[in-house]
């Protein structure tokens, strides 16, 4: 099965790009090369959106899947394929949002920042240090800052709730009911419509390119990977997943900072 590898499909955050230095290794770089050079298309799958990939700019891809596979780009950028959050649902979190800061709201969740994502930017419904925080980790700009009115009328792919535990759940179950969260971050939580996964968006990609789900690889390291590691015939977890991930996963490699992708591709008989 090995060698009949068409089409792999790379998480960004932990797996091409390093936390530390928040750029693509010279290892992953290689691999990149070497795999179109062998015939094999490479692909993005990640949870930012489109805009937020700049860590990349100068590789080649032969696609995108972007917003945990709500939205898919061919290699020029074009957008293939997108499906927006329902409005029911941007609405049900601006209501949730506005009664949880009220002083007579009873959600029994805090006040909370949410950001919404776009095709080409993502807004921050208020100020949050959270959110600071995490555009630190990852190393992008951090969200503008706009009316929850006039965000909930854009077309938004993904929310980052800046919510965890309980709170998060009450959201999930009793206010973004035709959603689900998936969490790769210990500070947020991706929310998507449900159905909507990077296993959804591999799915719109293989049918568009003409390549069959059997010849595919994946490589994750987070929460939101699983349904794509789950999914693919072949799938690899770097080496700083947590359980969750290692059990959704065929074998587990190295972290990205020890060129785990490459001696997994060396090791399956890929490269």
């Amino acid at each position: 099965m090995v060698n009949d590898i068409k089409a792999v499909f790379f998480d960004i955050d932990g797996t091409l790009v390093s936390f530390k230095t928040h750029k693509v290794t010279e290892s992953n770089i290689e691999v990149l090369d070497a795999l179109r050079k062998k015939g094999i298309k490479v692909f993005i799958s990640t949870g930012r959106m489109l805009g937020m990939t700049s860590v990349l700019d100068g590789l080649l891809f032969d696609g995108y899947i972007a917003n945990n596979g709500a939205t898919c780009y061919d290699s020029g950028k074009k957008m293939l394929y997108g499906r927006a959050l329902p409005k029911k649902e941007l609405y049900a979190a601006r209501d949730c949002i506005r009664e949880s800061s009220s002083v007579d709201g009873d959600t029994g969740i805090p006040p909370f920042a949410v950001s919404f994502m776009t095709a080409d930017n993502y807004y921050l419904n208020c100020k949050s240090e959270t959110a600071e925080q995490v555009a630190r980790v990852v190393g992008v700009v951090p969200p503008q800052i706009r009316s929850i009115d006039e965000i909930v009328e854009m077309d938004v792919y993904q929310m980052c709730v800046y919510l965890m535990g309980e709170p998060l759940d009450k959201l999930m179950s009793g206010w973004l009911t035709g959603c689900e969260a998936s969490v790769w971050n210990p500070l947020f939580a991706d929310v998507n419509e449900k159905g909507v996964t990077k296993a959804y968006g591999i799915d719109k990609m293989l049918e568009i390119c003409g390549i069959d789900l059997s010849n595919t690889l994946s490589f994750g390291d987070g929460g939101n990977d699983i349904p794509m590691l789950e999914h693919t015939a072949l799938s690899v977890c770097m080496g700083n997943a947590d359980s969750a991930v290692r059990e959704a996963s065929d074998y587990v490699t190295e972290t990205v900072d020890e060129d785990g992708v490459a001696k997994a591709l060396v090791r399956l008989g890929v490269l």
